[in-house]
């Protein structure tokens, strides 16, 4: 009997560091699936002419990622609570009424704080950007609870319009804006959501410490300059690998119907994988 198929890929531009092929290829060992994953790099010009050949070759959704997470929601017919909260989208399926999204994002770091077992109800976070990654985090600490969520970004503009958009979804948690600077002594939680450390050099400005939890959204085959000094800090860590692999096997439940305790494990196995993969080629 012929194993099932599922074709899908990722959509963005520039795509020369993405991980994602290979991520699905271990998901692909690990579930069964005849998994066909592709790199789409395409001009914004294209996307819809991309998206709509996809379609025709039998693709059953995608992933978004810089610069197109907050244009692809023009295009949905039908968006989760995150997406609609964020205004970005990073998993899209083609459903029945035409293009549905999915803010995975946002889940993967609310998955990632359960893994490592930090509870943000009631901290205090520093988020560093103010982009579609910057508001899904932004939406994952304030569906965990948290007490505030503070934008660091260049852009104060958008940091403050970010900041009041997730204010009204939340108003039990104290969004703000501040400059592209350290945080405040006493965050318990940094978020970078910026391309620091993956397309651009260094990090956020901040000095992470034990006791605190540390999401670095960016990835680097050698990790970046953020999960290292979160690492030797001694602070709880999901590093750029840990959040991509979340971010795929919750692409991969909503193209799929795979059950949730069936989507932890394959994450957790895929994850282990890829790491000694790396470690095998360093």
């Amino acid at each position: 009997m012929p194993k099932s198929a599922l074709k899908a890929g990722l959509f963005g531009r520039p795509l020369s560091r993405s991980l994602s092929p290979e991520v699905f290829r271990a998901f692909a060992a690990l579930t069964g699936l005849d998994i066909s994953y592709e790199l789409r790099d395409v001009p914004p010009a294209e996307l819809r002419h991309g998206i709509e050949a996809a379609r025709a070759e039998g693709w059953t959704g995608f992933n978004v990622t810089i610069p197109y997470k907050s244009g692809i929601c023009g295009l949905l017919s039908l968006t989760d609570p995150a997406a609609a909260a964020c205004g970005a989208v990073n998993c899209v399926r083609f459903g029945r009424t035409g293009l549905e999204g999915l803010n995975t994002d946002a889940r993967a770091l609310r998955e990632a704080l359960g893994e490592r077992g930090f509870e943000a109800a009631g901290r205090r976070a520093a988020v560093f950007g103010a982009g579609g990654s910057a508001a899904s985090s932004g939406w994952a600490l304030g569906r965990s609870r948290a007490a505030a969520v503070v934008f660091h970004a260049r852009n104060q503009a958008a940091a403050a319009a970010l900041a009041e958009r997730l204010s009204a979804a939340f108003p039990h948690t104290a969004y703000s804006a501040a400059p592209f600077a350290a945080p405040a002594a006493d965050t318990d939680i940094l978020v970078n959501a910026t391309p620091l450390g993956m397309y651009a050099p260094g990090g956020p400005p901040c000095e992470p410490r034990a006791g605190q939890f540390c999401a670095d959204l960016a990835y680097a085959p050698g990790g970046t300059e953020f999960s290292a000094a979160a690492a030797a800090a001694g602070a709880a860590l999901a590093d750029g690998l840990d959040l991509l692999v979340w971010q795929a096997a919750l692409a991969l439940r909503y193209w799929t119907g795979l059950p949730a305790g069936d989507i932890v494990e394959f994450k957790r196995e895929a994850a282990a994988l890829l790491r000694r993969g790396l470690k095998g080629g360093d």
